[in-house]
């Protein structure tokens, strides 16, 4: 290879003495990138080179064989002139280029033009992945899934070993979600440089502050991992929160068998008993990264472990989701499951740390899953308030499976779809609380079912399915009631717009308490539970919640079970949290009895009209109406107040003559095709009335809709300023 110039070597040099002396001074750089990037993790002898304050990792280096490497999480940063960015990339390139480098592959004209300003000449080759001579190259700059794709992922591993000098820029999160890799683990970037102490996660980091980020250069030390492991046994002095961020985020994604995890087992075992005791008083309080980081960090390293089948119980457990008597009975039972798909409730909880073994007696095992726990919440949190993985499943294997969790948790059968009707045989569970409509006898369920001493308890009809602290159910004589009452607010949504294909229309439709949520107070996510938190569940077996006499304890429920059924072809940006409120009021309304005046209903006519006139009297706004659920909610308030809720079906009914091509899809479309849809229903032209509200419509709206009477709300004209 070419020898760098001494051009080279004083750019670099004044490079170096550049960055010192802006942390010298306070004034940390930024680099932009104009996409989401990917975090990364240092260990061993690779060193963070662009690191945030919270320890986050977006650029690494490491001597990789007698080849050197520089890791990006984001191709963006290459093309970006905000901020240091150009300065930063031009830095790692002439890092890169130490050894010798006149031959470069797919690195940009500008950089090349500023390169060779500071005396460094590189000549840049032309030529895809495939028929790319590594002979005849020294620097590469692209993304190493390319090279996998194209099955050279081995010839750059041999040209990287053997002298060559790689920028990887990988978007990790991208790759997966594209399904060019599973996840992490077979991502190619990670099978490239693990060896060399640099992975990518899959984290999707937010776009930074103004586009930029701010790099931490004191940060950069700490966010080695085993560095950073040092910090936490007491070996080096350091940040300890720090620390445990950056360990915990490297456990999610080194090998088990690097030498990282041996350095955090031996540390594991000098404080075993401060651990096991940190572990135990979760039921008190939280595991705080300011006050307890060795226990943080490790005990996301337990649950890495137990992910990989190293599975005991788990102190925690106790906490969450709660213990199992010794005495409890581990029995076997035979499991009749009929064709209804996904999780379904066997009546059985794996003790923390038992392994139960399922065994499919009558029907097809293929692809079948035994599951414990239903807890998918990712507790995305610098403190813990539970195990971070809650789930665990396994596959069955010439028709057994066998399984356990540390934490313990409902057994379910996942069927997946169209699977059942199966048998199924499981031992080595305990039997818990479990009420299914139209099969639980309710004599047995209330003199032994409900008092079974399994802490969680599993409400069930064909339409929906409850996974909740069994607390909530010891004093419940009625479940047949609650069951029944939820049956219905299902159906009054169903009958208004069926749950989309992304929230399981052919299953039933689950929640599940939570600890600690990742997002909200209640949230919604696709294809998964719905997720509240264990405070929430008593209302939803307080038979005082179920009409207009009692408290007003649902709204939340209602409106989390609404977001399954809204359509992307009525609801337009602004109002995912408003289209919503549309199932949360007609249930409320005509199942639980409440006037559509009353003040649970957070609208009446007076207050919707009044609210429309304040926000004309403001210029109408469309950025304040996109921005406030409450008033956009008073936009559809006075339709149905004036229309009913009949007029909102025949609307969403009419979408589905539409053919493919007729189907809004961007947000213009939507809005306008809603007015229209709206007015056809209603038979009045809408268009006037949406306007007033500052709704943004395509000036030929009217061509549709012009023949229908114009409406406005009654008592606007009088009223209006």
């Amino acid at each position: 290879m070419n020898p760098c110039t001494p051009n080279l070597v004083l750019t670099c040099l004044l490079l170096v003495l550049s960055s010192a002396e802006c942390a010298a001074h306070g004034e940390p750089s930024t680099i932009a990138t104009s996409g989401n990037p990917a975090s990364l993790v240092v260990f061993g002898d690779a060193d963070s080179i662009a690191t945030l304050g919270d320890g986050t990792v977006l650029a690494a280096r490491a001597i990789a064989g007698q080849g050197r490497v520089v890791a990006i999480g984001h191709g963006g940063f290459l093309n970006d002139d905000r901020g240091d960015t150009a300065v930063f990339l031009d830095e790692q390139v002439t890092w890169l280029c130490q050894d010798g480098a006149s031959t470069v592959w797919r690195v940009p004209e500008p950089m090349l033009q500023r390169l060779a300003t500071n005396g460094l000449d590189l000549e840049s080759i032309d030529a895809d992945v495939a028929s790319l001579d590594f002979e005849f190259v020294e620097l590469v700059v692209g993304s190493p899934q390319a090279f996998a794709r194209a099955g050279r992922l081995q010839d750059l591993s041999d040209w990287l070993a053997s002298g060559g000098a790689l920028l990887s820029l990988e978007t990790a999160w991208g790759q997966i979600q594209l399904g060019h890799a599973t996840g992490t683990s077979d991502l190619a970037a990670n099978t490239l440089l693990s060896e060399y102490g640099i992975l990518y996660t899959d984290r999707a980091l937010s776009p930074g502050r103004d586009g930029l980020y701010t790099l931490d250069a004191a940060a950069n030390t700490f966010a080695n991992s085993t560095h950073a492991l040092r910090v936490l046994a007491g070996e080096i002095e350091g940040d300890l929160p720090l620390a445990a961020r950056v360990a915990r985020q490297a456990f999610a994604v080194v090998p088990a068998d690097s030498t990282l995890f041996v350095h955090a087992d031996t540390i594991a075992r000098n404080h075993t008993d401060a651990l096991n005791a940190a572990y135990a008083s979760m039921a008190g309080a939280s595991l705080k990264l300011a006050e307890q980081p060795l226990a943080c960090a490790l005990f996301d390293l337990e649950a890495r472990r137990a992910a990989q089948g190293e599975v005991g119980a788990h102190p925690s457990a106790s906490a969450f989701p709660g213990a199992v008597p010794d005495d409890a009975p581990r029995i076997t039972r035979r499991v009749e499951l009929d064709a209804i798909g996904g999780w379904r409730s066997t009546g059985l909880y794996a003790a923390p740390g038992e392994p139960i073994t399922a065994r499919v007696l009558k029907g097809n095992a293929d692809s079948l899953n035994t599951q414990i726990g239903c807890w998918l919440d990712p507790q995305d949190f610098d403190d813990r308030y539970r195990f971070p993985v809650a789930v665990y499943r396994a596959p069955f294997e010439d028709g057994t499976s066998t399984l356990a969790s540390p934490i313990g948790g409902p057994v379910y059968i996942d069927l997946g779809d169209g699977v059942g009707p199966v048998t199924v045989e499981i031992s080595g569970a305990v039997e818990m609380p479990r009420y299914r409509l139209g099969e639980t006898d309710l004599d047995e369920w209330r003199d032994r079912i409900r008092h079974l001493p399994a802490p969680w308890v599993e409400l069930e009809s064909d339409n929906l399915a409850f996974s909740l602290p069994a607390e909530v159910v010891r004093g419940l004589d009625r479940p047949d009631l609650v069951m029944r009452h939820w049956d219905q607010v299902h159906a009054a949504m169903e009958a208004l717009e069926p749950r989309s294909p992304r929230h399981w229309p052919d299953r039933q439709y689950r929640y599940v308490a939570e600890k600690k949520l990742s997002w909200g107070y209640m949230y919604c996510p696709s294809n998964a539970p719905i997720v509240i938190p264990l405070n929430e569940a008593g209302a939803m077996v307080d038979l005082a919640s179920f009409d207009a006499l009692g408290p007003n304890e649902l709204w939340g429920h209602y409106h989390e079970m609404g977001h399954a059924h809204q359509n992307p072809m009525w609801t337009f940006a602004g109002t995912g949290e408003v289209t919503v409120n549309i199932f949360t009021v007609l249930a409320l309304h005509t199942v639980n009895g409440y006037p559509l005046d009353h003040e649970a209903m957070r609208s009446d006519p007076e207050r919707a009209l009044s609210a429309m006139h304040a926000h004309i009297e403001k210029g109408a706004p469309f950025h304040r109406w996109k921005s406030d659920p409450f008033l956009a909610l008073q936009t559809y308030a006075l339709l149905w107040h004036a229309f009913g809720f009949d007029a909102f079906d025949r609307a969403f009914r009419s979408y589905e003559s539409m053919s493919q091509s007729e189907r809004p899809r961007e947000d213009q479309a939507k809005r306008d095709r809603f007015v229209i849809q709206m007015s056809k229903a209603v038979e009045r032209n809408l268009e006037p009335y949406f306007r007033a509200w500052g709704v943004p419509l395509t000036e030929s709206l009217s061509d549709e809709i012009a023949r229908l009477p114009t409406w406005m709300p009654e008592g606007y004209e009088s009223s209006s300023p």
